[in-house]
């Protein structure tokens, strides 16, 4: 059922690209990846309208939170009304992230399959198979992308990890922990430029004071922010290089989802980022000025 469903149509359709693109199953991989972050858009903005509504209503679950912070039950009760009222779901994350989760999956799994080098042509539609030219049963995926084998993995297969033929692998090994951590800085400069760009004041606190929630939060999110890239290099110099092409594409691909599901968000927040950046330049040669 799972490849009769998810695999088999994806495979498929990877194929198509594949020959469209002139046997390359680079762009073959860039094209599905890009495909499925459009149709995945109507997900990810249900997504988001839940997480939006979510973050309104914190100010009045924390205060439900100290009003009934000895009874459990009515805290439970009194949530559940304020969640109808305001049309939240608790789930509704749940369900969207779910089928995007699975598609990744799905898309992961073909990429994987065609990095072989060769399909089974039993898996492959009876109107798509005349395209290829189909011996013993499989049909075989040219590995060439711009001079790379996408089959070769970069900590296996080069002795001199800094020779001549290895370092393109090592920039596209690279380029997917820099990507990845560009697609989080970009949506967080979106969502405050001002906050983003401000510079670091060190400030030291007392011993007894704890950090709100919100600060929590945000530490969090900045460790993740370069934690996550990090982690993504570390896997991606054990696999092959079809994948950490197919992870490059994937972080580009949420910038894309982000600007095109809140086109006038993200104008005005790359409007703000240029008025941010010319007057902290103003600034600085005022100050300059004066000394």
């Amino acid at each position: 059922m799972w490849n009769t469903i998810f695999f088999d149509p994806i495979l498929n359709l990877t194929l198509v690209l594949y020959r469209a693109f002139g046997n390359n199953l680079g762009w073959a991989i860039v094209g599905v990846a890009v495909i499925f972050r459009l149709l995945l858009l109507p997900l990810v903005k249900k997504q988001t309208n839940m997480t939006r509504k979510m973050a309104a209503l914190r100010p009045q679950l924390d205060a439900l939170q100290k009003k009934y912070a000895n009874d459990k039950e009515k805290l439970s009760q009194e949530q559940v009304k304020l969640y109808k009222k305001s049309g939240y779901n608790p789930l509704g994350c749940l369900f969207t992230t779910i089928p995007q989760f699975l598609l990744v999956i799905v898309l992961f799994q073909v990429v994987r399959s065609m990095g072989t080098g060769s399909i089974d042509s039993a898996r492959v539609y009876n109107f798509i198979e005349p395209l290829f030219a189909v011996t013993d049963g499989k049909i075989t995926i040219d590995l060439m992308f711009f001079g790379l084998n996408l089959d070769k993995i970069y900590w296996k297969d080069f002795t001199n990890k800094l020779s001549i033929e290895a370092l393109p692998y090592l920039c596209l090994v690279l380029l997917t922990g820099i990507s990845q951590f560009f697609a989080t800085k970009f949506t967080q400069i979106m969502q405050n430029p001002q906050k983003a760009l401000k510079k670091k004041e060190k400030k030291k606190k007392k011993e007894e004071k704890e950090l709100s929630p919100e600060d929590l939060q945000e530490n969090m999110g900045k460790s993740t922010a370069y934690m996550m890239p990090l982690l993504t290099i570390f896997f991606a110099v054990n696999m092959p290089a079809f994948i950490t092409l197919f992870w490059v594409v994937q972080s580009f691909m949420l910038v894309v989802q982000y600007v095109l599901l809140d086109w006038d968000k993200s104008k005005a927040g790359i409007q703000n980022l240029i008025s941010t950046i010319k007057n902290r330049k103003q600034l600085e040669e005022k100050v300059e000025k004066k000394k």
